[in-house]
């Protein structure tokens, strides 16, 4: 049985152990930001949590470091918006000197694009609205515009300045004059048919085709819709109208007025 004066020992030495196991905050924060890049890089995202939380817990300053084991976190736990805004606060926190500032630039351009991409995308347009009680004040307009001897010639001469002045070109830069994207060019026949040629310059060997539809039976009231991730816009083809028929740059403007003038179009060429 130990006597009164051991046990005072022993306590006194548990004691001085536990406080010597105990780190000031400082050192603490260094301890975990360790275990937090380690659980990032395994991939136990759980973890990396926790710590994060402990060093929250702390109190202090946790520096420009932790701010980015929260960026690589929320990113990878699908939380878009906050993996953006924890890069953005590393990067001005660490300044162009930190270790990881143009890896946070690149994840703050990738977090935007994914948000983008995550946005709803633009509900088909329907046009039969715009068309009710204005057709024949819009071809007075567009024949006074174009000096054209008739409906089906102003429409003709406007389609084709629409699409010439908004090709789809995958690249955000243009060059132009250059033949490039996907150029297409509205005619008629003599029978009365809707010709589209359509280049396709995307490859390094340009693609031609000629396509013809008889209009006679067809809905004219085109479907259309935009995929701004892709940036590129599209009219349905009137016939089999779940298919991509022309497509143009991204421009919701461009694509209503040009949806609204293929409608009239067909239109007359149904008369």
């Amino acid at each position: 049985m130990l006597s009164i004066f051991p046990r005072v020992v022993l306590l006194s030495m548990l004691i001085g152990i536990a406080q010597a196991a105990s780190l000031a905050p400082e050192h603490e924060l260094q301890r975990l930001l360790i275990v937090a890049k380690e659980s990032i890089n395994s991939a136990d995202f759980n973890t990396t949590r926790t710590v994060l939380d402990k060093i929250e817990a702390l109190g202090i300053d946790p520096g420009a470091d932790y701010h980015y084991y929260l960026g690589q976190l929320e990113a990878n736990t699908g939380n878009l918006q906050a993996a953006s805004d924890a890069f953005i606060n590393y990067v001005n926190a660490a300044g162009s000197e930190g270790q990881y500032y143009q890896t946070s630039l690149r994840m703050i351009t990738q977090l935007e694009r994914q948000q983008e991409a995550a946005k709803p995308q633009a509900p088909p347009e329907d046009i039969s609205d715009l068309l009710v009680g204005e057709g024949d004040q819009y071809l007075s307009q567009l024949r006074q515009l174009y000096l054209a001897k008739d409906d089906i010639s102003a429409l003709i001469e406007h389609i084709n300045g629409l699409l010439a002045a908004n090709v789809y070109v995958p690249g955000r830069i243009r060059y132009v004059g250059s033949k490039e994207g996907i150029v297409y060019k509205i005619t008629t026949n003599a029978q009365q048919e809707l010709v589209v040629q359509e280049s396709d310059y995307l490859d390094e060997r340009p693609d031609h085709n000629l396509f013809r539809i008889s209009v006679y039976g067809v809905d004219p009231y085109l479907r259309s819709e935009c995929d701004f991730n892709q940036r590129r816009c599209w009219l349905n083809h009137p016939i089999e109208r779940q298919n991509h028929w022309i497509t143009i740059a991204d421009n919701q403007e461009a694509l209503t007025e040009l949806a609204k003038a293929m409608t009239q179009l067909i239109r007359r060429l149904q008369n």
